[in-house]
């Protein structure tokens, strides 16, 4: 890269001195001087000379940055096409981190420039020489690829292939990651440029797989968690979140209070257009993250502990950059919340947030959006929303009179399996049963022709498999089916695969089968086929009498046991709401309370002083009504 003139006093100097006020077309003339040319000593000569003028031009810039004043994009456009570029870039390459800086600044949501400079070759050059750079050129190279990546996605193709995310693997784990130096006008690390630049490529789901082979989630966790810098922890849990946030009992997703409170306090801040740790954070990215991390269950309790419904609810009602993404996200990150019996409670109460939800579902042009507010209301349970839903005109396609007046058996099941269950689905129409898939027999949005499905099934058949548990939509469908007392089947579609959480929950001790194997479906379906039964079969024989046709449909929708004490956790919620104690739901989960639990819990009342003891302490009942009731409904299980 050849050696940099030991100009560093004196340039900054010269920068102090110089005000944002300064004619921009004085320094862009400084700048054109420098243009390369024969004369390589003329050129020294205005080497001081244009390296103020860089100085000059990015404060000027900055300042209308950071202070939000009008016209950011029309001073950016004036200084590129007053020949700014060839003579920045010119600099670049000679090593100045001013120059760096000053093209971040040009960058700054302008997709235009950044594809400039992708066009200049800037990114092969950082890929280049990042390695080898002094640590503040590192660092201000850093700087210039956040922006590439945060503001133009079309610079992300050329960022992946030039080789720079294995390097700045590198930088996050270094040891002179800790080192401060100036960018700008902010104090950074080479840590917290570099994670940066990883959160923004992160974003696109189209990198991950480079980005996680290339090794990233680890060093990224460890900044999350050990990291001094709030913008470090923050930038890393949001690039942890999009990498890995799909997978629910990932121990890399979990929070601490500390993180989850800066994470909101930057959230609420971008809600308001405020700088938060020296940076204009982006509304949409950081809901991306969040709806990701919300997918933990103890993120939940947490998130909505520290006020993030209501930040969220900022979101939901408030205007912001890419509106229809932000709205998106935070809303499913609000839907993965509604999960939680006390996060949808606060959810609920907050003011005007609910009837939000049902603004965006009313007016969005975005079936992805519309979706997302479907769901969140679905889970949220009101009578008004389901009852909506229900009558919103998703509904199956009637094939012929036969199909529009038989039960089927449903195959509930996330997409990346979907071969497998169709294998499913051709052998149980053989064995003349009458089956429901999405792909094929669905009208209107995918929420509501699912609730219909799960009405008009005689069975539910839950392909079992790890993104199984980690949908949203597959855990609303689940669960919809539970709550409407349909016969539950679990397939395995994953080798080895245990479901914990809401899904193991779901399966309890249930009998389950393995067609993790497709070329095994075929010869297995005899013991499916049997479990079955006559459900939703169009050529069974129909019993000979009343008696025999009620037992029938007994066990073909039955999902809970006879026997209390054998239960799951989430028969034993249901349990909780017959009895009219459903706001002891969540605590009854968080207890893990399935119907052995609630057995052992019966017997403490031998000591009826011990039981209601925990029945207050351990679970939260104060009101010595409720503790009665549950202790008389323990007695009519278990007495």
């Amino acid at each position: 890269m050849g050696e940099r003139p030991a100009l560093s006093h004196r340039l900054k100097a010269v920068a102090t001195e110089v005000s944002s006020a300064t004619n921009v077309e004085a320094q862009l003339a400084t700048l054109q001087r420098f243009l390369p040319g024969p004369g390589a000593q003329e050129q020294e000569d205005y080497l001081t000379g244009a390296l103020a003028a860089t100085n000059a031009v990015r404060a000027c810039v900055a300042e209308v940055v950071n202070t939000k004043a009008p016209g950011t994009k029309t001073l950016q456009t004036n200084i590129v096409n007053g020949g700014a570029l060839e003579p920045l870039v010119a600099l670049a390459r000679r090593g100045y981190p001013e120059a760096f800086e000053a093209l971040q600044i040009l960058c700054f949501r302008n997709t235009h420039v950044c594809q400039q400079l992708v066009e200049k070759g800037v990114v092969d050059l950082i890929a280049n020489t990042l390695h080898d750079s002094a640590v503040d050129l590192q660092a201000a190279q850093c700087f210039l690829l956040t922006a590439l990546a945060a503001f133009a996605d079309s610079t992300h193709s050329p960022m992946m292939r030039s080789g720079l995310v294995p390097k700045l693997v590198m930088l996050c784990r270094t040891d002179v990651s800790g080192v401060a130096v100036e960018t700008g006008t902010r104090t950074a690390t080479l840590q917290t440029r570099a994670a940066a630049v990883l959160r923004n490529l992160a974003h696109n789901q189209r990198n991950h797989a480079t980005l996680i082979q290339a090794g990233a989630v680890e060093p990224l966790v460890d900044i999350m968690r050990g990291s001094s810098d709030p913008a470090s922890r923050i930038n890393a849990a949001v690039a942890v979140a999009c990498l890995v946030g799909h997978e629910e009992g990932n121990p890399r997703l979990q929070l601490d209070e500390e993180l989850v409170g800066e994470m909101l306090d930057v959230l609420d801040a971008a809600c308001q257009g405020a700088m938060q740790h020296g940076i204009f954070w982006t509304v949409w990215k950081l809901c991306q993250g969040l709806a990701s991390l919300s997918v933990n269950d103890k993120n939940k309790e947490m998130i909505t502990a520290k006020g993030g419904v209501e930040i969220l609810a900022e979101v939901v009602m408030g205007r912001h950059h890419n509106q229809e993404t932000a709205h998106r996200f935070a809303l499913s990150a609000l839907w993965n919340l509604a999960f939680n019996e006390r996060s949808k409670q606060v959810i609920v109460d907050t003011p005007g947030l609910v009837n939000s939800i049902r603004n965006i579902l009313a007016s969005s042009e975005s079936p992805k959006t519309r979706e997302v507010a479907k769901g969140a209301l679905w889970t949220l349970g009101l009578e008004q929303d389901v009852k909506s839903l229900q009558e919103g005109g998703g509904r199956l396609v009637a094939v012929d009179e036969m199909e529009a007046s038989t039960q089927h058996v449903m195959l509930s099941y996330e997409w990346g399996c979907q071969q497998s269950v169709m294998l499913i689905k051709s052998e149980l129409q053989k064995a003349g049963y009458q089956t429901w898939m999405d792909i094929d027999k669905m009208s209107g949005s995918t929420l509501e022709a699912m609730a219909k499905a799960v009405e008009d099934s005689a069975a539910v058949l839950v392909c079992v498999s790890k993104r199984y548990k980690e949908s949203q939509a597959c855990r609303t469908e689940a669960e919809y089916a539970f709550q409407q007392r349909k016969k539950i089947v679990p397939v395995l579609m994953e080798a080895d695969y245990k479901p914990t959480g809401w899904l193991g929950a779901l399966m309890g001790t249930r009998l389950y089968f393995n067609m993790s194997d497709p070329r095994q479906i075929s010869g297995k379906m005899g013991g499916l086929i049997k479990e079955l039964g006559d459900a939703g079969r169009t050529t069974a024989q129909q019993p000979k009498d009343a008696g025999a046709a009620a037992r029938a449909a007994s066990v073909a929708i039955a999902t809970a046991s006879d026997r209390a004490d054998s239960w799951n956790v989430y028969e034993v919620e249901e349990w909780l709401k017959r009895v009219r104690c459903a706001e002891y739901v969540g605590v009854f989960r968080e207890h893990n309370m399935d119907g052995v639990a609630l057995a052992g819990l019966y017997r403490m009342g031998a000591d009826m002083r011990f039981l209601n003891e925990v029945l207050k302490t351990e679970f939260g009942i104060n009101v010595m009504g409720h503790r009665l009731r549950l202790v008389e409904e323990l007695n009519k299980l278990f007495g």
